[in-house]
């Protein structure tokens, strides 16, 4: 099916019913190690923007409205964005921090322009920062990270073209019908058409704004794993209160572990078959905490023809 004309997510629906989304998305606030930012771009001989200690959605609203006006204004909603994303862990902030600090005059008037072109042009916005022929522009920050920037970059508007992408909301919208869609990797193209998207399913589901679509992708997204190629079938066990790792729950290793232990008993001269039969029995048993118990060799013949189907003819 052509990724344009997916219908919106049944529990994606159910999600925006049961609170009030935008409010909850408005209140967001993030604590930040304000002293580890200080710090660092001092390193680096940078100035420090960062708003504090808790930096919330309505604070990057604010900055995104002048990232445009100036590179020192778009570079200071990206020190903000990142920080309000890694919250008080700072995984790769000092390489992101010295790529920009190497070019920071060429990498401003870039994040200018992206920051300009995300409020119209979303496919061009994201082509700056990662081009299709080339990797991400300013090191260790690709689309999972940038277009958080691209985002806050609209200020707010509820119908801003330019919404987050990243691995949680790709798993949505697989599950959602886009097939083809990669974990990460995502093009320009990519990229306009998720924006389409979010935006006819903002009206198709009576909402206002965008991002509150966005956020109930994060919301319902499934486990990491679950359209792995070996699920034949996509069965939404994710779900249930006893869901384990995979497509099966519980209740669907207990059956497995039952039949394995019946095809031992019938297969009691196959080495190979037994040996296969208590490799499976272990990991279910893994799984369920030693539940079922183990799977054991075969019954003797006596037993089986003997105790079950009389004596053999």
């Amino acid at each position: 099916m052509n990724p344009t004309q997916l219908s919106a997510p049944e529990d994606l629906s159910d999600w925006l019913a049961a609170g009030d989304r935008a409010a909850e998305l408005s209140a967001e606030s993030v604590a930040v190690d304000a002293q580890w930012w200080s710090e660092a771009l001092a390193e680096f001989d940078l100035p420090n923007p960062l708003l504090g200690n808790e930096i919330g959605r309505r604070d990057l609203f604010g900055l995104g409205s002048v990232a445009a006006d100036s590179p020192d204004d778009a570079i200071a909603l990206l020190w903000n964005v990142i920080a309000f994303c890694l919250g008080r862990r700072n995984s790769d902030g000092r390489k992101r921090i010295a790529a920009v600090a190497a070019d920071r005059k060429r990498i401003g008037r870039l994040l200018q322009e992206a920051a300009l072109a995300a409020r119209e042009d979303p496919g061009a916005a994201f082509a700056m920062l990662r081009p299709d022929k080339g990797g991400n522009v300013i090191e260790r920050l690709g689309p999972a990270g940038f277009t958080w920037y691209l985002y806050f970059a609209g200020a707010g508007d509820p119908e801003h073209p330019s919404p987050v992408l990243e691995t949680k909301v790709a798993r949505s919208l697989r599950r959602a019908g886009w097939k083809g869609l990669r974990d990460s990797t995502w093009t320009a193209a990519d990229y306009v058409v998720y924006s389409k998207l979010v935006d006819r399913w903002r009206i198709e589901l009576g909402v206002d704004r965008n991002d509150v679509v966005v956020n109930g992708l994060f919301a319902i997204t499934p486990p990491t794993g679950w359209d792995h190629p070996w699920q034949a079938w996509e069965r939404q066990t994710w779900e249930k209160a006893n869901w384990v790792r995979g497509p099966l729950s519980t209740d669907d290793l207990r059956t497995v572990h039952r039949w394995l232990r019946t095809f031992s008993a019938l297969a009691p001269r196959s080495a190979e078959a037994q040996s296969e039969f208590q490799d499976l029995g272990k990991k279910i048993n893994a799984a369920l905490d030693g539940e079922p118990g183990e799977i054991h060799d075969g019954f003797d013949d006596e037993h089986v023809y003997g105790g079950h189907l009389g004596r053999r003819f």
